[in-house]
């Protein structure tokens, strides 16, 4: 059920780190008493006649109605920047309350442009203040870059851009900071490496006053804690946060805490409660104009239906999302939603609908290329720019140079460039041709190394296919063998008795029907042929699972096409990896999850069970099969366990 949680995640996985995310770069700026905040801002302005003073008021209330009341942002801001003219740091805070606003709607190309300003105004920003505002302008423009450029680039912006202040200035910042690094690997579900982070943060903001900061990152390792399925951490974290909640009825972050508590429920199979949750933070998000919140909400109601199979309910949430537009704005939650949709409308039976959804969908996603296509031309026609000007400078540079030299000398450089030129060419024929010569003995090496590699591969393959049938006679032996014998006694014996012909042979015949199927099932799986190998995994989990262990498939992806020696190969590797965490894990759930990533279809087997130390471990003769198959089909394999704490193994192939 753990992993079940990480359906959101991987479906809107960029609008979930900016739902994560707006609440962090908030805390900057409003203190858990909100209330307070405000109430000092307003008599501030009132009691002071410097006009710096009363710039920072203003925009201070304006952050704190920005989940609250937009007009009283536009107010406030406006007068801010009125006064804020004669100041360049004020300016710069100005641009950067805007970044953060359009932010706030999925705005992202005005919320760049705010930020880029503020950017361009700091410059290289020297005093303290300054550095502040500039490392909060860099890390609200990583957020906004994250959809296109990944997690590598935003996290070289934390770490290059805003940690350096962070850490010599602003302790809350460096553990914001921190605890938004631990959500970045979460959502690239390096799990461990997000809690360590998380637990990092959490040790440096306890040190300091209890502030938003701390509040936000405890609610962050909440979400981490629910996707590794332990709940008893995240109950403990989430009852801190609801102390910290109580002397603040109206705080900001309400919507936060509800979500992450209609998470945990979720996590516990408790669906009527997460349901309840989601439906108090829909009406504080609507309350506090947190639109954003309010979509991400209706995602996760639409998550917790599909587990209860409440496909209508389901069905409404996704249109209502659609309806509010706002999460459809990007181009990529769109695709989503959308695909979502059409899954849902096949589930009910709907297949004209759904194939009208799933239409948008594709639609969405040639207008996804064109986009990116449009963007990479743009790039390289700015570098083209770029490096024509530079080589116009440097024509004219080369222009005046020749100009100031005499002619003497001229001539003394052009007959050394020639011999210097034909030196080149000469070596670099003679070079060239070595290189050719290298290139191909190394080609031949390689493409031998190749085929014995492939022989090695083939010949484990054949002793894995004679163990199979050992195991295949082995059973007809044992198994149909003795039943056929048994019944042919009790025939043969006329005890009639003890053994009614009439009665119980058609019921000894069904079990031998039964265990000729099983047999028959596992020399070829025939769900793998007709239906395909999704359809085939998930059929493997129902037959494999007892009433100890619970055998959970979970599949984020439509039916893929591959080669069939290939699905058969990733077949019999989760068949192994399932037997072997019956048999050796002592484990109660077992989880088989089938994604894709960039061309790569990736199948996730994970178990609960008392793990082992991978860095130790001798393969026995399953673990060797399994990774001499997926060689055979030229994929990837990764198996991580230590000992208590379950085993993980990744299996990766190209489709």
């Amino acid at each position: 059920m753990g992993l079940q949680c990480r359906v959101l995640l991987k479906l809107i996985v960029c609008c979930a780190m900016c739902f994560a995310a707006q609440t962090t770069k908030a805390q900057g700026f409003l203190p858990l008493n909100e209330e307070k905040y405000r109430a000092d801002a307003e008599m501030l302005l009132k009691s002071t006649s410097d006009d710096s003073v009363k710039t920072l008021q203003y925009f201070y209330l304006a952050d704190y109605y920005r989940f609250r009341d937009t007009a009283r942002f536009w107010e406030n801001m406006r007068r801010g920047e009125q006064m804020a003219k004669p100041f360049k740091s004020l300016q710069a805070m100005g641009a950067l309350y805007k970044s953060f606003f359009y932010g706030q709607f999925l705005d992202s190309e005005r919320a760049k442009v705010e930020a880029q300003k503020c950017v361009d105004i700091l410059g290289n920003a020297k005093q303290p203040f300054q550095q502040q505002l500039l490392a909060k302008a860099w890390y609200n423009l990583g957020l906004i870059r994250f959809p296109k450029k990944g997690f590598a680039d935003f996290l070289d912006i934390l770490n290059g851009k805003c940690l350096p202040y962070a850490k010599a200035h602003d302790p809350l910042m460096e553990g914001a900071i921190n605890t938004m690094i631990g959500m970045t690997f979460m959502s690239s579900n390096q799990l461990v490496k997000a809690d360590e982070y998380h637990q990092m943060a959490i040790k440096q903001l306890e040190q300091q006053p209890a502030s938003t900061a701390l509040l936000v990152a405890y609610l962050n390792a909440v979400s981490t804690y629910c996707y590794q399925v332990k709940s008893k951490e995240a109950r403990q974290l989430l009852d801190k946060v609801k102390v910290m909640l109580g002397d603040n009825p109206n705080s900001s972050q309400l919507p936060n805490y509800y979500y992450n508590e209609a998470l945990y429920f979720t996590t516990k199979q408790q669906t009527d409660e997460a349901l309840r949750m989601l439906n108090i933070g829909l009406k504080w998000s609507k309350k506090m104009n947190n639109w954003k919140s309010y979509q991400m909400m209706l995602f996760r109601k639409f998550n917790v239906y599909l587990m209860q199979k409440k496909y209508a309910e389901a069905k409404l949430s996704l249109e209502e999302i659609i309806k509010n537009g706002l999460l459809t704005r990007d181009l990529y939650n769109s695709k989503i939603v959308y695909s979502q949709l059409a899954t849902v409308n096949e589930l009910m039976g709907d297949y004209k609908e759904a194939l009208k959804m799933s239409n948008v969908a594709s639609k969405l996603s040639d207008s996804i290329q064109k986009v990116q296509l449009l963007e990479k031309m743009n790039e390289m026609e700015a570098k083209y720019k770029t490096v024509e000007k530079e080589k116009l400078i440097l024509n004219l540079r080369a222009e005046k140079d020749r100009n100031q030299l005499k002619i003497l000398l001229v001539l003394g450089i052009a007959i050394l460039l020639f011999i210097v030129v034909l030196f080149v060419t000469f070596s670099y024929k003679k070079q060239r041709k070595l290189n050719g010569q290298i290139q191909m003995n190394h080609e031949i090496a390689l493409e031998k190394l190749a085929k014995e590699k492939q022989l090695q591969i083939s010949e484990s393959m054949l002793k894995a296919e004679e163990q199979e049938r050992q195991r295949i006679a082995q059973d007809l032996h044992d198994s149909i063998g003795g039943m056929l014998t048994g019944l042919k006694f009790k025939i043969a014996g006329g005890q009639t008795d003890e053994f009614n012909l009439t009665d119980e042979l058609p019921h000894k015949l069904n079990d031998i029907l039964g265990e000729v199927r099983r047999i028959s099932h596992n020399l070829m799986p025939e769900s793998l042929r007709q239906f395909g190998l999704i359809a085939a995994l998930e059929q493997l989990c129902l037959s494999m699972r007892n009433s100890k262990v619970q055998i959970q498939f979970e599949n984020y992806e439509d039916e893929v096409r591959l080669d069939f020696q290939k699905g058969l190969a990733i077949y019999r590797i989760v068949q192994e990896a399932i037997s072997n965490a019956l048999k050796y894990a002592d484990a109660d759930l077992i989880i088989v999850q089938v994604s894709k990533s960039q061309g790569i279809l990736q199948i996730l087997i994970e178990d609960n069970g008392k793990g082992f130390d991978s860095s130790v471990a001798n393969y026995g003769m399953g673990l060797n099969n399994m990774v001499k198959r997926i060689k055979w089909i030229n994929g990837s394999i990764d198996m991580q366990s230590k000992i208590g704490s379950g085993t993980q193994i990744e299996v990766g192939v190209s489709v």
